[in-house]
């Protein structure tokens, strides 16, 4: 097995509505922030974590794919390791579970980026005064089913319209990855239809995809300065699929 070329995925995510992604509080004070959104330590703003988009992408994959949900409900919901589904291909297994005879041999094919807000979504964050520190606040209520008593309870969110930066890298050992990269595509267009982030079934976490590019980096990149190849640019994920299809 030999690396081949790594594929460049990048392009914007879109918050079509607001977005909570946790954080931790460290204290909470009287009339404060109950539910924060995780924020980035050196701005102080949000910022989309690798590890929540790709979580979002295996668990929605798995749950559409027939071998990795038979596994996902043998082991009563926990991910699935079976190393021979296409989510398990793409988004790797641990070193102890991919050891045995036929499962994928090598690193993880997928690598997601943290995700950073775009210049012009900070500029709008600036001149929006409901705006603070990249969120907003929106308030909702727990009602008593007995007393009809409203228990309100503040909760952080990025605001709607609110864009960041997207890069995924997936890489090709072997021909079986060249058709297993479509994949990555179908996830991404499964979280479209989903949510990402906490209370999407409250309205929160609707996103889309936008300016996709792909771009393919063979070794001769890396050891020579061969320009990239362009796959798909400016795209839609629908669009991005077809090119890379032809």
């Amino acid at each position: 097995m030999q690396f081949r070329e790594n594929m460049i995925i990048t392009g914007k995510l879109v918050c079509e509505t607001g977005l909570h992604v946790g954080g931790a509080n460290e204290s909470i004070e009287i009339g404060g922030i109950d539910n924060i959104i995780i924020r980035d330590a050196n701005s102080d703003l949000p910022f989309i974590p690798g590890s929540s988009l790709k979580g979002k992408m295996r668990s929605l994959m798995e749950l559409n794919n027939p071998q990795s949900t038979e596994n996902i409900i043998n082991t009563r919901g926990k991910p699935c390791k079976c190393g021979t589904c296409l989510p398990c291909k793409i988004f790797g297994v641990s070193a102890d579970d991919n050891r045995a005879e036929g499962k994928q041999r090598g690193p993880t094919r997928l690598i997601v980026r943290d995700s950073f807000p775009t210049d012009e979504t900070l500029n709008s964050w600036e001149t929006n005064q409901e705006v603070i520190r990249g969120a907003e606040v929106k308030y909702e209520n727990t009602i008593d089913r007995i007393t009809s008593a409203a228990n309100p309870r503040p909760n952080e969110r990025v605001p709607r319209g609110s864009e960041f930066n997207i890069e995924l890298v997936f890489s090709v050992y072997e021909d079986e990855d060249e058709q297993n990269f479509q994949g990555v595509f179908e996830a991404l267009r499964l979280i479209e239809d989903n949510y990402l982030g906490g209370s999407g079934t409250r309205g929160y976490g609707k996103i889309s995809f936008k300016d996709i590019k792909v771009a393919r980096r063979g070794s001769d990149y890396y050891r020579e300065g061969v320009s990239e190849e362009i796959i798909a640019e400016g795209s839609n994920l629908k669009e991005a699929i077809s090119s890379i299809s032809e």
